[in-house]
């Protein structure tokens, strides 16, 4: 089974990666992994998922709010820590802000995770 989502859609498809193996594949377009504790959460539990597809606007990062400011370094991070852990993973990034192409671009997501899927299972 594949789950995803975007923006906190996104978040929550990551998420339920960790609490359980029932997903191979998480398509999580622009997830908000700016949320507060997310990246600590992400450092010390495990995911279960095999295939994890990440995107974000170029863009996103271009905002007053401070906290949501984080956003960039924390999907490289959040990249990273999938890639440390073994995880087939990909960051894609987008032009635009978070609201350009949403449609587009889970739709990107969920096809690569297919893909991934069809091509590799679970493992």
């Amino acid at each position: 089974m594949i789950l995803g989502g975007f923006s906190l859609a996104g978040l929550f498809s990551l998420w339920s990666a960790f609490q359980t193996d029932r997903f191979a594949a998480v398509a999580a377009a622009s997830p908000s992994v700016w949320f507060p504790q997310w990246i600590e959460f992400a450092q010390r539990e495990e995911i279960r998922a095999r295939h994890v597809y990440l995107s974000l606007g170029d863009r996103e990062e271009r905002t007053k709010n401070a906290v949501m400011a984080q956003v960039g370094d924390c999907i490289k991070t959040q990249e990273q820590l999938l890639r440390e852990k073994g995880i087939d993973c990909v960051l894609e990034w987008n032009e635009g802000n978070h609201f350009r192409d949403a449609e587009k671009r889970t739709a990107a997501a969920f096809a690569w995770c297919v893909e991934r899927v069809t091509t590799h299972g679970r493992s």
